[in-house]
């Protein structure tokens, strides 16, 4: 035998418990978006100082060749005026002036270190004359290194500027100043045949001496300013390392009510899932997570509620089932067994049967179209709907009734007072609804029943009013008159109402009961019609029909 489609589509979606997948701890995530901030920050934090050390060191440097080459101007002044005054100018006199001139200044600046070298670009010979391996190796090592550097990117062919190089990845900040040798050689004037006038114009004539260039190089190495830049960002990373360390510990402290009450409200679904709908108990941190339990108590709540009314559903559903069927059973087993003698009681027999038999399936039909309103409240079963001509509605429902009110005597009296109106909801289900308050006031009236349908005030809604001329709704049956199984002193099997309540909820609809000043019961079903658009759409279609 096959499975009916509801219990296969759920068995597609009977829940699976995935062992294989990974399940982070919810404290690991909240440490891993402290890391991420924390990461984030170090690095926003550490190229903002880079930048600005990197500026301050530019400028720093800058500042420091500034106050260096303007002490340079004195040393300069004071060697041109020793070549001035010498009397043999020699390459070997010139540097040996040059370098005395340098050793002895007290005007050069110690804010940057000094290099003088010639270097002749025809040749690219080249010597540094200061500092000498006498005075200091090392920095005679570093000075011939920065001499190589300047003359093999040529840096020594612009004067005057700042300029870069990298040695051993050391930033060297430098500028270069040129020597430019001048002197004044004075002309004998006594020699025979010079005039007065020529003697005059040879009087303090200069000359350029050509000799090599004479280069002095200014340099700062950057080191140590780079070296505190590095220990700067090696203690931020230090405290970054703590902050980290310290965010782990605060995020489980902070996690850890978090995680309890995570599992606080694990272990209610489970109970729940079992069928143990007590409602959690005890303080709940996190405010969402304690309208979660909320939620979960109502649900719990609702669950029991509908539990116990599904019980009791059941229990009265089977003590109703089981009255007509005892009945049956019993006139059937008398009929078989020759119990009934006479014509009469055979007759009589079978007509108890075919009652019950009839009530039996109304109590059927009426306990499959209320659970499928069940179904449908909870999403499992979708009514089908059109729209219904409001008329037409009335006009089926008063034929389908009017043979019962003739058998039992009673009349109709109606008051259709709507046209053209449309209704969006099921037909059958509608007309069932009307029919079991129909059946109801037919059943406690005394002479007729009266059905009105009319619009209600607002415009929007259709009533259908069902009313009879019966003794009324008694007072203890008035505020349980739409549960389920809920009867009155006449009543059947107590499902009809409540399926037109259900009906009626289930088209947006409501309905209520009253007595009437004059006497009797009165039901008013309220559901909303169709907009005048889709009633013209609607019309139009039948027109055309």
């Amino acid at each position: 035998m096959s499975e009916k489609p509801d219990q296969a589509r759920l068995k597609s979606k009977k829940p699976t418990i995935n062992k294989s997948a990974i399940r982070i701890p919810i404290s690991l995530h909240f440490y891993a978006v402290e890391i991420i901030v924390i990461i984030l920050v170090v690095f926003i934090i550490n190229i903002y100082i880079q930048s600005i050390v990197k500026n301050y060191i530019a400028n720093e440097c800058n500042s420091r060749l500034d106050i260096a080459v303007n002490s340079t101007q004195n040393f300069a002044d004071a060697f041109t005026s020793q070549i001035g005054a010498a009397d043999d100018l020699t390459e070997q006199n010139i540097r040996t002036y040059l370098t005395n001139t340098l050793v002895t200044s007290a005007d050069l600046s110690n804010q940057a270190s000094i290099a003088l070298y010639t270097y002749d670009e025809r040749t690219g010979r080249q010597i540094v004359l200061w500092p000498t391996a006498y005075y200091s190796t090392s920095y005679f090592n570093n000075a011939n290194k920065v001499i190589d550097l300047v003359i093999k990117e040529e840096g020594y062919k612009t004067l005057n500027k700042t300029q870069t190089i990298d040695i051993d990845g050391n930033i060297i900040y430098y500028r270069t100043l040129k020597f430019e040798l001048v002197t004044t050689v004075v002309n004998d004037n006594d020699e025979p045949g010079v005039t007065e006038d020529s003697r005059q114009s040879q009087d303090n004539t200069s000359e350029n001496i050509d000799l090599e260039n004479y280069y002095l190089c200014i340099y700062i190495n950057s080191r140590s300013y780079y070296s505190f830049m590095a220990s700067m960002t090696l203690a931020l990373v230090q405290a970054a390392l703590l902050a980290i360390v310290i965010a782990g510990l605060l995020s489980i402290m902070m996690t850890y009510p978090l995680i309890f009450s995570t599992q606080k409200l694990s272990r209610f679904a489970k109970r729940i899932a079992k069928g143990d709908l007590k409602p959690v108990r005890g303080h709940i941190v996190s405010k969402e997570l304690s309208e979660l339990g909320d939620v979960m108590n109502q649900m719990a709540y609702k669950l029991e509620e509908s539990d116990i009314e599904q019980k009791t559903f059941f229990q009265n559903a089977s003590h109703e089932l089981r009255t007509p069927l005892m009945s049956i059973q019993g006139y059937a087993e008398g009929l078989k067994y020759g119990v009934f003698e006479s014509d009469e009681d055979r007759e009589n027999a079978i007509n108890v049967i075919i009652d019950e038999t009839g009530r039996l399936s109304g109590l059927v039909e009426n306990l499959l179209s209320i659970s499928k309103m069940d179904m449908s409240r909870s999403g499992n079963y979708e009514v089908k709907k059109q729209n219904i001509n409001v008329n037409k509605l009335c006009d089926t429902v008063i034929d389908r009734v009017r043979g019962n009110f003739i058998h039992e005597d009673k009349s109709i009296i109606n008051h259709i007072g709507v046209k053209n109106l449309y209704v969006y909801g099921n037909e059958n289900d509608l007309i069932r609804c009307l029919e079991n308050i129909f059946s109801n006031c037919l059943r406690y009236c005394r002479n007729a029943v009266t059905f009105r349908c009319r619009s209600d005030e607002t415009g929007s809604r259709v009533i259908f009013e069902i009313s009879d001329d019966g003794p009324g709704i008694a007072p203890e049956v008035q505020e349980h008159l739409f549960e389920r199984f809920s009867k009155g002193s006449d009543g059947k099997h107590g499902i009809g109402l409540a399926l037109a309540k259900a009906i009626a909820e289930e088209h947006n609809g409501s309905i209520n009961a009253h007595n009437k000043d004059e006497g009797g019961a009165c039901f008013e079903i309220s559901i909303p019609f169709v907009r005048h658009r889709d009633q013209l759409s609607k019309i139009n279609n039948d027109s055309t029909n």
